[in-house]
This record gives C-alpha cells, structure tokens and sequence, in this order.
C-alpha cells in the first residue's frame, strides 16, 4: 500500500521544530506504516519563498514546500489584524503548493492522509480525488470549525461559533465532500464537529488516539528520600488555553515545603515572568527538553488545558512513562484518563478547584504504574486504510 500524508509541520532533521503533539503523531504513524510494510511519502509546508527540500527520514521521502499565502504563521511574530484577516481567508479559499498536484501524480498514493491543513490547505482533497486516490483526515484541532483552529476567544472555551468563524471557514467546510473515512482523535472531538454539521456525507468514522510508540519501560517512581516534595509537572505549549495561568495560580496556593512545579517547553521572557508573578517567583523552568529528562523529574503531570483539548499529548506520554495525570474535564482529556490509578479529573469552571485536586494528590500520594497504557493506534489505522480502499 502506498500512502501520502500531510502535515504542515511534519518534523525533520532539516526542519526539526515542533508546535504541539499533531506533527509528532503524524510522523510516529507514517515510520510504523514504514515497518508495516507500506510505500509512505509525506508533504510539509515551508515559509513563503523558501526553497523547497526532499529528504528521507527512517524510510519516509519527505518533501517540503513553502505555502501560497502573505506569511508564515508559525514564526510567533504577531501580524497586524487586516492581515491576520488575509492570511485566513487565502488559507480558506487557496490552492495546494504544487508539489501535492506533483507527488500524486508520479507516487500515486493508495490514501491521502492528512493531518493538520493550515497554510497547505484543504485544496489537497479535492486534488487527491481527482485521481482517484481515497481521503482520510484526521482532526488533532478545530481548524474547519474555527480559524484559529481553537474554539477558544476571549479566555474561554467557545460552545458555539461566531460569525467570523463560520465566514473563515466556510470554503474548507465545504470541501469536506471528499473526504471518504474521517477520524476524530477522541470521541468528544468527533462529537463536537458533528453538532456543528459537518461530516453526515462521510461513509466512515473512527475516533483513533495519538500515534505514539512506546520506546522504553515505564520509568520507576521517582525516588523522593532526597526531595519529599511532590513535584508537578507541565510539558508543552504554554499558552492561555493551555491552561498555564490557572496552573500558576493554583500552584502559588500550595505550601512551598510540599509542593514543587517543573515546567518543560519553551517560554518567552515576558511569559516566565508573568508565570513566576502568579505563582511567586517558585516555578523551575526546564526549557525544552528530552521527554526521559522531564519525567524523571516530576512526579504528577498536570493537563489544566482550557480550551476543548482533543487529546493532547502529555497525557498518553506521561501514562507510557509511568506518570499519573491531573487533567481539566475539557475535549478528550476525560476519555484518556477516567479514575485512578491512571488520574484525576477537576473542572476548570470551578474556582478553587485544581488547587484542591493538587492538595488531594499531595495529602493521598499517587499510584505506581507499571504498564504502559496505550493502545495499538496505528494498526487501526492500517485497517482503516484497508477498508477505504477495499
């Protein structure tokens, strides 16, 4: 079987940054497909202007080409709103790079797969079916509901769309016709397209988690003879709905001799001393680092995402490193974790209430886990693959 995904930022050793967890389950899903036996290709998106490159990377031709749009809206710059306004609607209503048109006409892929869409743009489906070549997309966000691919605004979780929501978003909605199988990463991110219309014209569904592939044993308890504190952890983007201001106050809220928090990403300046006024200047910044390092570190994640988090990646990592979670009731982290011994659920719309769950787990210890948990994703998928093309 041939197959030719599509994720925008699609890591590789001449394009190694990372934004969040969609581009690394993109590419742990096409090096399983490797060693499954497929023929995997993939396309990532590049700035405006730049060359494009090819490289391969463990068995997977990886081809990169810059976008059709006014800038490249990964850089952190902020733009002004009349061309953040422009940047949306070229993304909504433009066309594919060239090299999606190129690479199905001389690999002539079995499926396309896509993942995430922004500058490269839902246009890919329509090229794919064209030829003939089944469609399957997985949704790791909300970017054919909202622009920003959020659904959130104003510091909240949006339960309904705003009209420049629906007019952002109106052309990639309708190109949803092509799609033959689509996959939600958990079910309360399928649910939630659902209710806003779209997808009752495709055949097939699956809620499918994460790609991940457990490389090592889960890690043993951390040894706390040294230090007894517990110690939160945060891994990934610290943004607003994220949930890290809320995570900063809470933590200011604990005792300084029984509670420590780790945080592990990257941060400018200006947020780590927002962060450390919140939570009195007693947060330990790691920086970016190797996921062994963080883990080893910390005793609890803790997953306080504001926004409808579809299933973020921290927690299935966390889990195969042996790590319980504390995560907010929002998007799929609930069907991630359930009860104890694998977590903790609290409301974020309730005040006070991860400072009480943080004190809880402090005042009733955490479980040992010993088994990774985590389901075999990738194999779902290949049976996917196999009954869109059947």
């Amino acid at each position: 079987m041939r197959i030719l995904y599509i994720s925008n930022l699609y890591p590789t050793p001449l394009h190694p940054k990372v934004v969040g967890g969609a581009e690394i389950a993109a590419r742990a899903l096409a090096e399983w497909m490797v060693k499954a036996g497929c023929e995997v290709e993939a396309i990532r998106a590049l700035p405006p202007g730049e060359a494009p490159t090819e490289e391969t990377v463990n068995g997977v031709r990886v081809f990169a080409a810059p976008i059709q749009n006014i800038y490249w809206p990964f850089a952190g710059a902020s733009p002004n709103p009349l061309q953040r306004l422009g940047w949306h609607l070229k993304d909504d209503i433009g066309r594919a790079p060239q090299i999606v048109s190129d690479r199905l006409h001389e690999f002539r892929p079995d499926i396309l797969h896509s993942h995430t869409l922004a500058g490269l743009t839902t246009d890919v489906w329509g090229l794919a079916k064209a030829q003939g070549v089944r469609v399957i997309h997985t949704m790791h966000d909300y970017y054919l509901l909202c622009p920003r691919s959020t659904l959130y605004k104003g510091g909240q979780a949006c339960e309904k769309r705003c009209a420049s929501c629906k007019m952002l978003t109106n052309v990639r909605r309708s190109r949803t016709s092509a799609i033959d199988a689509i996959v939600g990463v958990s079910g309360a991110n399928l649910d939630l397209h659902r209710r806003n219309g779209l997808f009752g014209d495709v055949a097939r569904s699956a809620v499918i988690g994460p790609s991940v592939v457990a490389t090592a044993n889960p890690l043993p308890p951390r040894d706390r003879s040294a230090d007894p504190r517990m110690i939160f952890g945060y891994i990934g983007r610290m943004t607003e709905e994220k949930g890290v201001f809320d995570l900063a106050r809470a933590f200011a809220a604990l005792p300084e001799d029984r509670a420590v928090l780790r945080m592990a990403g990257n941060a400018a300046p200006q947020l780590r001393e927002q962060l450390q006024a919140l939570a009195g200047g007693r947060i330990d910044f790691m920086g970016f680092v190797d996921p062994i390092r963080y883990f080893s570190a910390i005793d609890v994640t803790v997953v306080p995402s504001r926004w409808h988090d579809p299933a973020p990646l921290a927690v299935t990592d966390s889990l195969l490193h042996g790590r319980p979670v504390l995560g907010s009731r929002r998007g799929g982290i609930p069907e991630y974790l359930g009860s104890p011994p694998y977590g903790w659920i609290y409301d974020p719309e309730q005040p006070g209430a991860l400072e009480r769950a943080m004190q809880k787990i402090m005042d009733e210890g955490i479980p040992s886990l010993t088994e990774p948990h985590l389901a075999d994703n990738p194999s779902k998928y290949l049976a996917l693959y196999h009954e869109a093309t059947s």
